[in-house]
């Protein structure tokens, strides 16, 4: 199921499942009007979806996208 987002709605998504997030309105924002980020704009709104987030942060950091898998970064951390 797509879950679709306003700017705000997806930072307070983050903000949800990740007290200590640094996506904010604003980096979302960037992400989506620079491309990065696929999105629809619907008058003066972004809308982007939950997924589309999670695959470009999963991109940038080489992660796994299996829930509760550790990333490259994690092993060499720990």
């Amino acid at each position: 199921m797509i879950r679709t987002r306003t700017i705000k709605e997806a930072a307070a998504y983050f903000r949800k499942n990740d007290p200590q997030t640094c996506l904010t309105e604003t980096a979302i924002r960037t992400l989506l009007r620079t491309g990065k980020v696929p999105c629809a704009r619907v008058g003066k709104k972004y809308l982007v979806t939950i997924e589309a987030l999670e695959d470009y942060l999963c991109s940038r950091m080489d992660c796994d996208e299996r829930p509760g898998s550790r990333s490259k970064r994690d092993w060499a951390i720990s």
